[in-house]
């Protein structure tokens, strides 16, 4: 049995054929339409001539019945004239509609139109006259001459007019002839296209079934490609959450253990067992970036942004592991560059990271240079905003400059410090990049060092200025700054719950705990808890369908439920955020698990509050005697110390340090100058945290000071 070919090749075919044919046919039927168009206008303009003759002759019969009347008095004269009188206007109308598509032939009637209104008005006044005044003195309107001169005004246009109509008549009559010459012609085409088209669907069916074995192939391409992208997906989903939660196990406990272990040798022990968690974690994070911006997944967001906060953060981070190494790490930025840009400052901040990281990674000598310009573009308030990072490190071969920004290739110089990484922190420096609408380059000569230099054009300059976030090694969570709470933490892994127990030991707080989720909805109506921590992957009833039942119980629909996941793909985080009242991503730090907590719990009053430093007497007698001072210092309290106080900025707390000192000094204040030293120093040493609390105690010691003042 022979296989006949798919019905697409032969739908195909068919198409085709048909296509032809139905346009043979239509091209005939438009030649003859237009022939028939042709002919129309030709009857039009045939009727214009029929129409100009009967006007004519209404006002010749209108001019002979006023002469008539003129000289006999008989008013069976004026008959004809007010037959005319009462026609004309119909035929002017009909002469109108005619000459409607016809400018020129329009602009004619409308002038000729105008002259038999003066003709007619002409005879009527003869008539007139010689009614109430007599022969002569309709005699005299006579022989003026002005009813013939009319007249003649009017056989000349209309013999113009004439002469357009005959033209147009002869013109459309020429161009009928030759369509109907030319319709003759198209039906013979038809009919040879028709069989022409017959041919090629012949050929093009045999065309069809020679690609046939190619196009299979391509679609069997596609769908594996298909297929292999949803297995991808999955298996990254599963990694993520299977690595995701043990991780969180060794980061949570590692940070519980911290506090308690005194032993130099155990705390290098655990300080090696979280740097080395650390640089697993990141690994899975570069891979599952990696996978995001190929899927297209990754979103911009696009904020008000400071690149000196963002190289804030990188001293903050890479200047310890640099100076161990005897490297020098420094920033320059221009000093007139633009406080806020508008850009996805986590997305350009983890550009910069993986490029300083690989320099103190590969620098063991020499220094490291953040270098950061800007270039005013012409195009309204748009900068091109420049960014530089050198290093004196190993260098990189001239043959792999390209090549390193390609997915799990490294330039293989140095084989041994290569053996810590995957290969694409430089792919996505490039990839995303790319999507901030930047580009980066490379040089580099082995044994003296290398550059990366990346160039963001159209940076448009926000009027908004930057909400600055805190660094993430602030000071230490205390969960009794949150009111006592019933909490429910619903997982089925043991070594969570008992991570989760050890974050909050010692505290004021009240913990119930849930292994899955039938067990999590029977307790939540028995405890009606404050708050409820969720795990989403569960054997049995899921996080999901437990909030479902939760949120059907009385009294528990309003009461936070905060997701516990694993996963760190968007469309889950996108699911999260639509469905629960927050989420936690593991691993969680005891910061983090306090910072969404504190979302929903209410803090207590002075909560935090860190132990008020004592002024001496001199600084009292000081404070008494110089309201000036007190001034500064409460518009300084106002103005100034919220927003520095919020972001942590080493530059501005340096500047704000140096205005304090210069306070202390015109005013003798040794508790001032104290505390402004002690500013300074931290702000030099980029010693974030206890830069943080002394920043809190500002307000305390204006207070305090104050207060001595006016006891």
């Amino acid at each position: 049995m022979v296989r006949q070919p798919d019905n697409p090749v032969y739908r195909t075919v068919v198409v085709v054929w048909l296509t032809l044919s139905i346009a043979s046919v239509v091209l005939a039927a438009v030649t003859w339409v237009d022939l028939s168009r042709k002919l129309y206008e030709a009857g039009e303009a045939v009727a214009i001539q029929g129409e100009l003759d009967k006007i004519l002759q209404l006002l010749l019969d209108i001019e002979t019945a006023q002469r008539g009347y003129t000289i006999t008095a008989n008013e069976k004269f004026l008959e004809p004239f007010t037959f005319g009188e009462s026609n004309l206007p119909s035929h002017f109308k009909r002469l109108v509609e005619l000459s409607r598509q016809d400018p020129v032939m329009l602009q004619r009637v409308v002038d000729l139109r105008a002259q038999a209104e003066l003709s007619l008005n002409y005879n009527r006044r003869v008539v007139r006259t010689r009614k109430d005044r007599g022969w002569q003195a309709a005699a005299d309107i006579v022989t003026t001459g002005e009813g013939r001169r009319l007249m003649d005004l009017i056989r000349d246009q209309v013999a113009e007019t004439r002469k357009l109509g005959s033209d147009l008549v002869s013109d459309k009559g020429l161009v009928a002839q030759s369509q109907l010459l030319r319709a003759g012609l198209t039906s013979c085409i038809a009919g040879i296209l028709g069989i022409g088209a017959g041919v090629f669907a012949f050929w093009l069916s045999g065309l069809m079934l020679s690609q046939r074995a190619r196009e299979k192939e391509l679609v069997e391409a596609k769908l594996q490609a298909e297929r292999n992208s949803q297995e991808k997906t999955v298996f990254l989903a599963n990694m993520s959450h299977e690595i995701r939660t043990p991780m969180n196990a060794i980061l949570g406990f590692s940070e519980l253990l911290e506090s308690d272990l005194r032993d130099p040798k155990h705390r290098q022990y655990l300080k090696s067992i979280r740097t080395s968690a650390d640089s697993l974690l990141q690994l899975i994070n570069d891979i599952l970036d990696m996978s995001k911006i190929e899927a297209g997944v990754m979103e911009l967001r696009l904020e008000p942004t400071d690149p000196r906060e963002i190289c804030d953060f990188l001293h903050t981070v890479f200047s310890e592991p640099a100076s161990k190494k005897g490297v020098k790490l420094a920033c320059q930025i221009a000093e007139d560059l633009p406080h806020a840009l508008l850009m996805d400052r986590i997305r350009l901040r983890q550009v910069l990271v993986n490029l300083v990281g690989n320099a103190v990674k590969f620098t063991d000598k020499g220094n490291i240079y953040v270098r950061v310009q800007w270039e005013k573009q012409t195009v309204g308030s748009q900068i091109t905003l420049i960014i530089e990072v050198q290093d004196t490190g190993l260098g990189i071969p001239q043959d792999k400059l390209e090549a390193i920004f390609k997915p799990f290739v490294q330039a293989g110089a140095h084989r041994e410090k290569e053996k810590v990484g995957t290969g694409l922190g430089l792919s996505i420096v490039r990839r995303l990049t790319e999507m901030l609408g930047g580009t980066v380059t490379a040089a580099s000569v082995m044994g003296q060092g290398s550059a990366f230099s990346l160039r963001f054009p159209n940076v448009a300059i926000s009027a908004r200025l930057p909400a600055n976030e805190k660094l993430e090694t602030g000071r230490e969570a205390d969960s009794n700054e949150l009111l006592p709470a019933k909490l429910l933490i619903v997982d089925d892994n043991e070594t969570n719950c008992q991570l989760v127990a050890g974050m909050f030991a010692g505290s004021h707080h009240t913990l119930h705990f849930a292994s899955n989720g039938q067990e999590a909805v029977a307790k939540a109506r028995e405890l009606l808890p404050d708050l409820i921590l969720l795990d989403i992957r569960m054997p049995g009833m899921d996080g999901g369908e437990a909030l479902a039942e939760i949120r059907k119980l009385d009294g528990l629909k309003m009461t936070p439920i905060i997701a516990v996941t694993a996963s760190s793909l968007m469309n889950d985080e996108a699911d999260l955020k639509t469905r629960f009242s927050g989420y936690v991503r593991k691993p969680f730090s005891k910061r983090e698990l306090f910072d969404e907590l504190a979302q929903f719990l209410p803090r207590q009053a002075n909560a935090g509050r860190p132990e008020r430093p004592q002024s001496s007497a001199s600084d009292t007698t000081v404070f008494k005697a110089a309201p000036e001072l007190r001034s500064e210092l409460r518009r300084l309290l106002a103005d100034e110390w919220p927003a520095i106080r919020d972001s942590v900025a080493i530059n501005e707390s340096k500047a704000f340090a140096a205005k304090l000192q210069n306070l202390a000094q015109r005013w003798p204040c040794a508790l001032l100058d104290s505390y402004a030293q002690a500013l300074t120093r931290h702000a030099d040493n980029y010693l974030v945290v206890d830069l943080e609390k002394l920043l809190f105690e500002f307000s305390a010691l204006v207070e305090q000071l104050d207060r001595g003042a006016s006891a």
